[in-house]
């Protein structure tokens, strides 16, 4: 079966850094896929592990000023991505401010939206078929222990269409605001923002109508964060 809209590597260093080098071959709704990344990036160019059973693909969408959160945007489609292909997901699923998908308190999914004029490549890093516990990952859950014994997991060419799918869907729309408000992992949690050297504490508030993740500091002071890594409690 063609599928015109993937473009199928065998390996590749990372699918972000790929479509980065390729900017000026790309099309909105392209899609780079591989089975072996080997040097996978995270949120500030963290080594992002893909240990066998992670999907790991780029999606390329136009880019937009519109999109104020994109990775918020983007965490929202692989969401419902999910929940189309599996409707009994969608109770688990959480969004966790600035970039990751979270079932069950544990991190599902990854996302890394980079700009490459006049495109925005939007990594998802989703754990399928991952032993959690055998790769020593004790905060990490996989889709497939989310489903019940009798229910296949979704495979890779699924995933792909239907993720591509909502994407293009949801960077039609900005009406993300209230799903982001309803599935926020870390509102009403203790957490510590950390921003370089700095580190705020507190409690979240919920994510603002602009992306921001709201904090109600230790004295009293509602502060709005734009950037940093999060550290909370269980």
């Amino acid at each position: 079966m063609d599928f015109p809209w993937l473009v199928w590597l065998e390996t590749c260093e990372s699918t972000n850094t790929w479509a980065l080098h390729h900017a000026d071959q790309l099309y909105s709704g392209q899609v780079i896929y591989t089975q072996a990344q080997t040097r996978g990036r995270g949120q500030y160019n963290r080594p992002w592990q893909s240990p066998q059973g992670v999907l790991t693909a780029s999606f390329i969408l136009p880019y937009s000023p519109a999109i104020v959160a994109p990775s918020i945007q983007a965490g929202i489609a692989v969401m419902r991505a999910l929940s189309g292909l599996r409707p009994a997901l969608d109770r688990h699923l959480q969004l966790k401010w600035p970039n990751d998908v979270m079932a069950q308190g544990k991190k599902l999914a990854g996302i890394l939206c980079e700009r490459c004029s006049p495109w925005l490549v939007v990594g998802v890093g989703l754990n399928r078929c991952v032993d959690v516990e055998a790769m020593g990952l004790p905060q990490a859950m996989s889709l497939h222990q989310l489903l019940d014994p009798w229910e296949a997991v979704p495979t890779d060419l699924e995933l792909l269409a239907t993720i591509r799918a909502e994407l293009l869907w949801c960077w039609q729309r900005s009406q993300w605001v209230g799903v982001a408000a309803q599935r926020d992992f870390l509102r009403g949690r203790s957490l510590t923002l950390v921003q370089g050297e700095q580190r705020w504490q507190g409690i979240g508030l919920g994510i603002s109508d602009r992306g921001t993740l709201q904090v109600r500091l230790t004295n009293g002071e509602v502060r709005e964060f734009s950037s940093g890594h999060v550290i909370y409690s269980p």
